[in-house]
């Protein structure tokens, strides 16, 4: 029987090695993922190891699984009246042109119900989304995270990270790191709340287990709405 290793909702294969002395994680092209022990290595300890590569194992999958990304989350166009969220609300896209005239214009801004983005911008157009994302991110999401983390009792790292973490809202390392998809600031206010207990809740809790969801619960009890919302509705935006 094939030796498995489930780390969340990640399964990787077991390789065991007589010489080898350390534990290692790869990424193989297929998107397959290899755990390398060394003979004796028990399978906790392991899993701990292991769940201290979760970012950059999620990063590698977005590099190799790049392609079917549209899958996951839906890849906008920079065109005229094309739709984009910011923390829940609707949007469409106004390119803009500058004038050598004019005073300096940023390269994206929301007004009223119109995201106003400089045309000669557009090839970078993602690029520049994300930029944009990440930067409001951090502030959000640490008011958010200080929020939260006294009614759920755990107290994580003082700062988040803001990154592409390929299909993943977001992750929790073993050193109390949380880490956010740039991409959370385009669900609502209260799916964002969801996500953040989510994730300090693994603070307490590393699997999925009845013990984790009875936390969860207790903190937000309509939670499964917002899950349901996450995966019904989150490749949309």
């Amino acid at each position: 029987m094939t030796e498995t290793i489930c780390v969340d909702d990640l399964i990787f294969f077991v390789k065991r090695s007589e010489r080898r002395k350390t534990i290692g994680v790869t990424v193989e092209r297929d998107s397959s993922l290899v755990a390398h022990l060394p003979r004796d290595t028990d399978h906790r300890l392991a899993s701990e190891l292991i769940r201290t590569k979760l970012v950059w194992v999620h990063q590698k999958l977005a590099e190799y699984q790049g392609a079917g990304r549209e899958s996951v989350f839906r890849q906008q166009e920079f065109v005229e009246g094309e739709g984009f969220y910011f923390l829940g609300k609707h949007y469409r896209l106004k390119l803009t042109d500058m004038d050598s005239e004019d005073a300096p214009t940023p390269t994206i801004r929301f007004e009223g119900d119109r995201l106003f983005f400089r045309r000669e911008q557009v090839d970078a157009g993602e690029k520049r989304i994300a930029e944009y994302y990440t930067r409001a991110a951090h502030p959000y999401l640490n008011e958010s995270v200080s929020r939260w983390k006294g009614i759920v009792g755990v107290e994580p790292k003082k700062y988040v990270q803001v990154m592409d973490l390929g299909f993943r809202w977001a992750s929790c390392s073993s050193d109390g790191t949380l880490n956010f998809h740039w991409r959370i600031m385009q669900i609502p206010p209260n799916v964002i709340d969801y996500v953040i207990v989510h994730e300090l809740t693994h603070l307490k809790f590393r699997d999925h287990s009845a013990a984790f969801w009875g936390q969860v619960g207790v903190v937000i009890p309509d939670y499964l709405i917002h899950r349901e919302w996450l995966r019904k509705k989150g490749g949309q935006l």
